[in-house]
């Protein structure tokens, strides 16, 4: 039963799951091909100077790449279940309702992680070929915020959707937009390092509310 739900889980969103990958790659190219450009153009030394000392980041296009994919899929996954009212149907499946809603997640935040590595990977032998091990350990200091935001937007678009009533769905949003936007204070490279702790925190606070909206759902409160 629970090959299958993560089975339909799959079906509902392949399509999206594929676009965010190939997105993702697109974008990847895209950033080592301008910087191949930089390379022979300015010159390796003086993209170096500019990195570190004008604090200028080499991976800006990628900032967000992690929100938009958590975003996307979130909505692909848990948008049917709230229009179509697929819930219902998918909480009388012969598994605890925890379990169900475990599972959804676990697919979703599975997804989201295995393509974000596959993209760090690719960055991180990409920047550890080309620059010093400095330049690699601040672009890692740096997007971790970014990814977390993916990841949280994800787990806040689960969380509204799955929600029956409108007035708590607004509140929602309102509450999950600043939390993702704490992972974009600033612009500056490393900026929020001291703040990477809280924002894994929050993100593990976070995921339980998604129950919580499934339980008031299974309370029979309405929109």
């Amino acid at each position: 039963m629970e090959k299958a739900l993560l089975y339909k889980e799959w079906k509902k969103t392949e399509l999206f799951v594929w676009g965010i990958f190939g997105v993702g790659i697109i974008l990847l190219t895209y950033t080592f091909l301008k910087l191949g450009r930089s390379f022979r153009f300015v010159g390796m030394e003086h993209l170096i100077d500019v990195i570190v000392n004008r604090k200028q980041f080499a991976y800006t296009d990628m900032k967000y790449y992690p929100l938009a994919a958590g975003l996307c899929l979130g909505l692909a996954q848990y948008i049917p279940e709230m229009i179509q009212k697929r819930i219902k149907l998918t909480l009388h499946l012969p598994l605890n309702e925890n379990r169900i809603i475990a599972l959804m997640y676990s697919y979703g935040l599975g997804v989201l992680l295995f393509i974000f590595t596959v993209d760090n990977i690719g960055i991180i032998v990409f920047t550890r070929i080309n620059f010093p091990l400095e330049i690699m350990v601040n672009y890692i200091v740096t997007s971790i915020p970014w990814y977390i935001a993916g990841l949280v937007a994800y787990s806040f678009v689960a969380m509204i959707c799955l929600e029956p009533t409108w007035s708590r769905r607004v509140f929602n949003v309102l509450i999950g937009a600043g939390t993702v936007k704490l992972s974009f204070i600033s612009s500056l490279p490393a900026a929020q390092e001291p703040v990477i702790g809280l924002l894994l925190v929050l993100t593990v606070i976070v995921i339980p509310f998604g129950f919580l909206s499934v339980y008031r759902f299974k309370q029979g409160k309405h929109n």
